[in-house]
C-alpha cells in the first residue's frame, strides 16, 4: 500500500474540521428559509385581511412560495365596507328639572331636547352633517350641511343650514353648553335657538407674523331667521362675517379673540337689523394635570340696533369654568341685556352658578342657581338640574 505523504494527512483533517461547520451552516440556511416561509404566510393573510375590509377580492394569494386561487366566496364579510355606506348614528338627550320662581313656565320635569346626529364623508373632498332636534313641541332641522375641506387658496365651505358664525356661544348645540340655559343676551338678541338658516359660509385661513391662527370667514344666508331676521323679497338676504384670532400664549394657555358683524332685514318689517359682537375666551390647561385642573374664561359682548327702535340695544355676558378635580367642574356667569317695552328701554340683570360632575365623556349631571332681575319688574330665583346622556359615535363641535 503507498505510503500517505503530509498534504492528504492534511486534507483528512481540514475535511473533518470543516464538515461539522458546514452541517450547521445548513442548518442554519433551513431555519432561515422555515421562518422565511412563516412571514409569508402571515403577510398574505394579513392583506386578505385588508383586501376583506376594503371589499376586494384578491384572485391569487401566495402561501408557501405557491400561487392558489382564491374565490369571492371565501372572503369574509367587510364590517368596515358596510360602514362606509352607512353614517356615524348618535344620539343625545337632555332633561331638566326646575325649582323656584316659575317666570318662563317650566315644568318641575320635562324633556328639554333630543339631538339625533347623522355624519359622514361624503366623497374624499367632503362631509355630510345633519342634526336634528327633537323637542316636546316640534322636530326640526338644527344644522344640515356638506362640509368642503380640499378647495383651492386653502378654503373651506359649507352648503346648507348651519349656526352663524356670530360670536362664540350661538355656535354651540345644547348638549356643549358650559351651562344649562342660554345667556340671557343670546336669547334677547338672537332669539331662543339662536342665528341660524340656509345659506353658504366660507372661511380661509391668513398668514401673519404673529405666530397667530388667523381666519376670515364670510356668510350669506336666505335671510329667514326666527325673531331676528324675515324676508320680505329675494333681495333680503342676510351677511355676516367674522374674523377670529387665536394664539398660544405657552404650553398651558391660549386666547382668542373674535368680532362679528350681521346685517338684515327686520321681519315683517321693511327697516333693517345690525348686529356687532365682540369675544373672548381664555383658557389655562396645565400638561403636568390636564385630567384633574383646567380653567375658561370668556367675556362676549353684543350690540343691536334695528331701524323700528330709536336707540341701539347693548348685552353681554362673562363666565369663568374652573375644573376642581378629574370629573367636577365648578362656574359662574353674570348677564345684561337691554330690552324694550311699550317704547320703553329697560336694562335686565342675572347671575348664575353651576356645578358639573361628569361620570364619564358620554353623560353628565349638571345643577344651576340663577337670579334674574328685571329693570321694570320683580326678581326670580331658580334651581335647574340636567342630566345628558349620549348614545353612539358623536363628533366633536366647536369648542
Amino acid at each position: 500500500m503507498a505510503r500517505t505523504g503530509p498534504w492528504f494527512s492534511a486534507f483528512l483533517v481540514i475535511l473533518f474540521a470543516v464538515l461539522p461547520a458546514a452541517a450547521q451552516e445548513d442548518e442554519r440556511i433551513t431555519r432561515l428559509e422555515t421562518k422565511l416561509d412563516e412571514l409569508l404566510r402571515q403577510a398574505n393573510a394579513i392583506r386578505l385581511e385588508l383586501d376583506a375590509l376594503k371589499g376586494v377580492s384578491s384572485e391569487v394569494a401566495v402561501t408557501d412560495l405557491t400561487a392558489v386561487e382564491v374565490t369571492t366566496s371565501e372572503v369574509p364579510a367587510a364590517p368596515a365596507a358596510a360602514k362606509a355606506l352607512n353614517p356615524d348614528i348618535s344620539v343625545v338627550g337632555t332633561f331638566i328639572s326646575h325649582a323656584g320662581d316659575n317666570f318662563e313656565e317650566r315644568a318641575p320635569i320635562a324633556l328639554d331636547e333630543v339631538e339625533v346626529a347623522y355624519e359622514a364623508f361624503i366623497d374624499p373632498y367632503a362631509k355630510g352633517r345633519f342634526f336634528i332636534a327633537v323637542t316636546p313641541e316640534e322636530v326640526d332641522v338644527e344644522e344640515g350641511y356638506a362640509q368642503f375641506v380640499t378647495l383651492p387658496w386653502g378654503l373651506t365651505a359649507k352648503a346648507g343650514k348651519s349656526k352663524a358664525t356670530f360670536g362664540k356661544a350661538n355656535l354651540w348645540h345644547t348638549h356643549t353648553r358650559p351651562w344649562i340655559d342660554q345667556p340671557m343676551m343670546l336669547t334677547r338678541f338672537l332669539g331662543e335657538e339662536g342665528l341660524a338658516d340656509v345659506g353658504l359660509s366660507v372661511s380661509k385661513s391668513i398668514d401673519n407674523p404673529f405666530g397667530a391662527f388667523v381666519e376670515a370667514t364670510g356668510e350669506v344666508y336666505s335671510g329667514d331667521a326666527e325673531g331676528t331676521f324675515g324676508r320680505a323679497s329675494n333681495n333680503d338676504l342676510l351677511y355676516n362675517t367674522h374674523l377670529k384670532f387665536f394664539r398660544d400664549l405657552g404650553e398651558n394657555s391660549n386666547v382668542e379673540v373674535g368680532t362679528s358683524w350681521a346685517r338684515g332685514t327686520l321681519p315683517e318689517s321693511e327697516g333693517h337689523n345690525r348686529l356687532a359682537g365682540v369675544d373672548v375666551t381664555y383658557r389655562w390647561k396645565p400638561l403636568s394635570r390636564a385630567i384633574y385642573n383646567s380653567f375658561v374664561a370668556r367675556v362676549e359682548a353684543l350690540a343691536n340696533e334695528r331701524s323700528d327702535f330709536d336707540r341701539t340695544l347693548y348685552g353681554y355676558y362673562a363666565s369663568a369654568d374652573y375644573q376642581v378635580a378629574r370629573r367636577w367642574f365648578v362656574g359662574a356667569r353674570v348677564d345684561r341685556a337691554d330690552r324694550f317695552f311699550e317704547d320703553d328701554r329697560f336694562r335686565d340683570h342675572g347671575i348664575s352658578g353651576t356645578i358639573t360632575f361628569w361620570p364619564s365623556e358620554f353623560s353628565q349631571l349638571r345643577g344651576q342657581y340663577r337670579r334674574t332681575k328685571f329693570g321694570n319688574g320683580p326678581t326670580f330665583d331658580e334651581i335647574l338640574f340636567q342630566l345628558q346622556f349620549a348614545i353612539g359615535a358623536h363628533g366633536a363641535h366647536v369648542f
